[in-house]
């Protein structure tokens, strides 16, 4: 087998979406299509983010001709070849590179009848999963929310965006808390804070409330902001979503920044980098749970790595079904998720959807 194509869309949604401290943006998705000799493709989505044409030119002009008659399962090979000819000479983007190894391990699922996560050394059927609130709340508004993610998916646990200076965060968690006294709550301060003893103090009131993980409080560039963080805190400190690849984590790992590292398959470098990244944590005594938020392709690849592999925990984006752009949306069930068994990601586009918001 040989890939004979690479195709590229970028969709979007008519809609905006607000995470934690960041700027609303557009909601867009960068859909790959690589197409092979047996007319097996394999379908790949990044991470939602403000650089979708960027790839798609970066795939469209460069890296499309780096992957063409290229045996589909040499994704070591393909991995290298991209990552060096990117990364170290062009201006590489990781979640183009990691958004070619997922489009791969979709073909070699589809053309071994196995489902991903059998293929990465399957470990489980089903994971515990909490709630990723897709934006912040003020403190009243915000159990509903929680309470709808409990009706809704059966969810035990939720994660809610903070990042709004220490008294407003607080009185969104003691709302929360005091509404809910016996869920997990995750937090996430999408790096808003910048200063090490604001990051400390906001640690504190996370443990005052029985906070589970405080995620990215500090910009993740900052590792001896974070390491002094984690240092000065008995709270489980995380993050890692916005890093790629074995030699940053190296750095992460060394610098003993975080309790749980969270490398997200379709940014931090494929499957087999976040299974190495995973293996290297392992050493350490530090967890893993992936990141993931963004359409269902992205869920669906995560999936596949945490049904292969140690981790306790799966992000479930709290969005509208549809907004999964998939024909059979994946479901949480009484606050689990289950191992995806159809043939590759086992997921499929749901194409009314995708045609009608191709740009």
């Amino acid at each position: 087998m040989i890939i004979t194509d690479v195709k590229t869309y970028v969709l979007k949604l008519d809609f905006k979406l607000k995470l934690g401290s960041m700027p609303a943006f557009n909601v867009t998705g960068f859909y790959l299509n690589i197409k092979t000799d047996e007319d097996i493709e394999g379908w790949a989505l990044s991470h939602w983010n403000l650089s979708n044409m960027g790839q798609k030119n970066l795939i469209d002009e460069s890296l499309k001709h780096l992957l063409i008659r290229k045996d589909p399962f040499m994704v070591e090979e393909i991995f290298n070849t991209v990552y060096h000819n990117s990364n170290r000479i062009m201006f590489g983007i990781p979640m183009t590179t990691s958004v070619i190894q997922v489009a791969l391990w979709d073909i070699i699922g589809k053309a071994t009848n196995q489902p991903i996560y059998k293929l990465l050394g399957g470990m489980k059927k089903e994971a515990k999963a909490y709630a990723s609130m897709p934006r912040s709340y003020k403190a009243k508004a915000a159990p509903k929310v929680v309470q709808a993610a409990l009706d809704l998916g059966g969810f035990k646990a939720v994660k809610l965006r903070i990042g709004k200076g220490l008294k407003k965060d607080e009185a969104l968690i003691k709302e929360v808390r005091d509404h809910f006294p016996d869920i997990d709550i995750m937090l996430d301060a999408n790096s808003a804070y910048t200063v090490v003893n604001e990051a400390v103090k906001l640690a504190k009131i996370c443990e005052k409330y029985n906070v589970t993980w405080l995620e990215e409080a500090l910009p993740s560039d900052n590792l001896n902001g974070l390491a002094a963080l984690r240092q000065q805190s008995s709270l489980e400190i995380a993050g890692g979503e916005n890093d790629m690849g074995i030699f940053r984590f190296e750095d992460i790992l060394s610098k003993g920044c975080y309790d749980i590292v969270q490398p997200d398959v379709c940014r931090s470098g494929g499957f087999l980098q976040v299974k190495k990244i995973d293996a290297m944590a392992e050493v350490k005594g530090v967890r893993c749970i992936p990141h993931i938020f963004g359409f269902g392709h992205i869920l669906a690849a995560n999936i596949h790595f945490i049904m292969a592999s140690r981790c306790d925990w799966c992000e479930f984006p709290f969005i509208p079904d549809e907004f999964q752009v998939l024909e059979e949306p994946i479901k949480c069930i009484n606050g689990k998720v289950k191992a995806l068994e159809k043939p590759g990601l086992g997921v499929e586009v749901n194409q009314k959807m995708f045609e009608e918001n191709i740009i």
